[in-house]
Order: C-alpha cells, then structure tokens, then sequence
C-alpha cells in the first residue's frame, strides 16, 4: 500500500541478491552446467515468487507507489541477471527469467493499455507475457485501492475519471479472456 515508492531495492531483497552472489561465487569448482543450470533455478524461482507475492489473496490492494517500489526489487534481479553470477550464459538468457514480471511491470507503469489489448495473440506483441488473467488480478487489486482508499473519491473528477478507466480496461480484459477460453 506504499504510496510512493522508495529509492532502492528493498532491503530483504537486496540481502537475497548478496547471498546468490556469494553462494555462486564458490561455485567455481562445479561443472559449469551444474552452475548454470542452479543459477538459472534460482532466477526462476525468484521471479515466481515475486509474481506469487503480487497474486496472493492476501494482498487485497496494490497501490501505483507499490509497483513502483516492486518495479525497483525487479530492476535488482535484473541487474544481478546481467551481472554474470556464473560464466557460460549465452547474451540475456538469465534474465529472461524475468521478462514475465519486467513485461506486466511495463504493461502496468506505462499504462499501456491500448496496445496490449489491441496486439494481444500476435507473435510479435509487446506484452507476449503477459497473462490476461494475471494483468486482471493486479488491475482489480488496484481498482480496489483507489474506492477503499478514498471516501471522497468520488467527488474529485480526476479520480472518478482514473476509476472509469480501470473499470473500462478490467471489462476489456474479460472479453478476452472470455473470447480466449470459449
């Protein structure tokens, strides 16, 4: 429920990235698939379980300040993807571990709406990974911040014009949910 994001990583994450670093380090001696494939596991499984901390029931609401911050955590994975904790990877291939959470972060922050939905199915769309059942998840939680959060809501113009959008996005995206699962 952060209002605004801080300015770094959070804390526990960034003692998660020192520990993977450190573990990795020693793991010099191992076969370098053995090394990569750990490494790889890690990622993946970090970058699932930030997608499950942001789904979980109970996380009611989910605040823009609140993904800005998450949006920080991802940008640590990333840079500790990019940073080459063991050799052998082939260009970005670790952080495509978390392009599913980099794509629906960007899809989010950016508000890009209009393309997602309009591009959604192409091979080549923006937002391949994202998941219209998981961007509907995150959408709800925060249509759900903006009504509690606010009893007054509803009279200022700009938040009853940000509520109308979500609304009109979350009734875009079960059409095609819908329209996919028929």
């Amino acid at each position: 429920m952060a209002p605004e994001p801080g300015s770094r990583a959070s804390e526990y994450l960034v003692d998660l990235i020192g520990f993977l670093r450190s573990t990795f380090a020693v793991f010099t001696h191992l076969p370098g698939k053995v090394a990569q494939t750990a490494c790889m596991s890690a990622c993946k499984h970090l970058s699932t379980s930030l997608l499950q901390l942001l789904l979980e029931a109970e996380v009611r609401q989910l605040t823009l300040g609140a993904l800005h911050q998450f949006n920080l955590d991802v940008e640590e994975c990333e840079q500790f993807a990019r940073s080459g904790p063991v050799p052998g990877f082939q260009g970005d291939t670790l952080q495509l571990a978390f392009i599913d959470l980099r794509q629906l972060l960007d899809l989010f922050i950016q508000w890009d709406w209009s393309t997602y939905l309009a591009d959604y199915g192409q091979p080549t769309c923006k937002y391949l990974r994202v998941n219209p059942n998981t961007a509907l998840t995150l959408l709800e939680k925060m249509r759900d911040t903006s009504r509690k959060n606010n009893v007054f809501a509803q009279f200022r113009k700009n938040e009853r014009d940000k509520q109308k959008l979500i609304d009109t996005v979350a009734k875009q995206l079960r059409g095609l949910i819908n329209s996919h699962h028929s």
